[in-house]
């Protein structure tokens, strides 16, 4: 038996917010996590995950029958978390590969076999985050037409062809397990697929013109809803009346969506259930957006959205190209917003924010940061778990304490981010950027 190994490479860090609390592959794109869509192309697999070290507790948390760590001296076929699977090439390839190779994409290696007197040269490398060297003597003639994603900008812009994917892997097309009421305007129900306990009521309209519509389990969709494929709901997620959710948007378990989103991935837990325009987004985890809550994900100019990954970039101004016309926001976990909270095309907002305010907020702001556009502080830790125990509680979920220690241990380690971008006094706001 072959273990299948998920390891974190330094490229990593380029997912901002959204890696800060979690490994890479856990993050969603389609209908599916990273590490699911392997899971599932690779059933039989003991599964492995070497992730950073202070993740380690985190991802024992969120995958209790994996093994974390490093794998034990067995054949292993290790892949790189960021691989997004796009193809059957892939699969082709990883899954008839021999007992030893490797496997590279423009460049950078996403994928090696290893015997098991191998694996522990490798995974010393892979823990010093020196994917290269864990497997210099392995390689493979030619590269395999792999997406390696960069950051959430990626995941934004994959995540249509993504759904599209997994439907047709995963999921009968054409199946209603659960209910759609009289009422329902289905256009090309054959691309409809509605999973057990979901629930679509009258007056509501699924348009599967444009690609696939899946409604997960125990997901409901409110009347006068419109949703419009390709598009998930996720397992327990609910869809307000007079919503407007656009092609492209993946919506992750347990969230509440309402107002108009476009081609935008939520993680999952997340709120935004009110009034208001979100596109080309990707929303962390225990996120609640204020009414009327819009961001803009296109420049006046038609240009290149650029993006900031740190307070001294977004001081010096040197934001990087996305390579994408349509990019909005990128929201990490626990942050909320007020009422009418305006957002700037490409910003990103860190982990466990509480922004207000009615004015145009900067396209970058740093973890844990509280107060509007021209008055922010450090928003208090403890004040800030107490805020996101109540919210998971009333989800029915514990702040277990591993999770606690890890949104502690990054507070700790932005420290420095949020001095460079407050100043040295505390509540000092930075200079704003167009």
């Amino acid at each position: 038996m072959v273990n299948l190994c998920l390891f974190e490479d330094p490229a990593v860090a380029t997912f901002g917010p959204h890696t800060l609390l979690r490994p890479a592959f856990a993050l969603r794109c389609g209908a599916f996590s990273l590490i699911d869509k392997l899971v599932r192309a690779f059933p039989e697999c003991p599964l492995v995950l070497h992730v950073r070290p202070d993740l380690e507790e985190v991802t024992r948390l969120l995958y209790p029958t994996a093994h974390v760590g490093a794998p034990p001296a067995e054949e292993t076929l290790f892949v790189n978390a960021r691989l997004c699977m796009t193809d059957d090439e892939i699969l082709h390839f990883l899954a008839a590969s021999p007992s030893e190779a490797s496997y590279m994409a423009e460049g950078t290696l996403f994928a090696a076999k290893v015997r098991g007197d191998r694996v522990a040269h490798a995974a010393r490398y892979l823990r010093e985050g020196n994917p290269e060297r864990a497997f210099e003597d392995l390689r493979y003639p030619a590269e395999v037409n792999a997406f390696l994603a960069r950051s959430a900008a990626d995941l934004i812009r994959w995540s249509p062809r993504q759904i599209v994917q997994d439907f047709r892997h995963a999921f009968q097309a054409g199946t209603v397990r659960g209910t759609i009421e009289p009422g329902v305007h289905v256009t090309q129900p054959e691309a409809v697929h509605v999973a057990r306990g979901a629930r679509v009521q009258a007056g509501a309209v699924l348009n599967a013109e444009g690609g696939p519509i899946l409604i997960q389990e125990n997901a409901k969709v409110e009347p006068l809803a419109y949703i419009e494929g390709p598009a998930v709901v996720g397992e327990g997620s609910l869809i307000r009346s007079g919503a407007k959710i656009r092609g492209g948007t993946s919506i992750g378990p347990v969230c509440k969506v309402g107002g108009e989103v476009e081609a935008s991935v939520f993680q999952g837990y997340s709120n935004k259930q009110h009034d208001g325009f979100l596109g080309h987004s990707f929303v962390g985890e225990w996120v609640n957006l204020g009414a009327n809550t819009n961001n803009s994900d296109l420049k006046n100019n038609y240009g290149e959205v650029r993006f900031y990954r740190s307070a001294r970039a977004y001081a010096d101004g040197s934001g990087e190209g996305s390579g994408q016309m349509l990019l909005g926001a990128v929201i990490g976990d626990f942050t909320k917003t007020g009422i009418s909270t305006s957002l700037p095309t490409g910003c990103v907002l860190g982990v466990g924010c509480n922004l207000y305010g009615t004015e145009l907020w900067p396209a970058y702001v740093p973890a844990f940061v509280w107060g509007s556009p021209s008055s922010l502080t450090e928003h208090r830790i403890d004040a800030m778990l107490d805020t996101a125990a109540r919210a998971m509680e009333r989800r029915k979920v514990e702040l277990r304490v591993e999770l606690d220690s890890r949104i502690r241990q990054a507070f700790d380690d932005t420290a420095e981010e949020r001095r460079l971008y407050l100043g040295p006094k505390v509540g000092a706001a930075p200079g704003k950027r167009a």
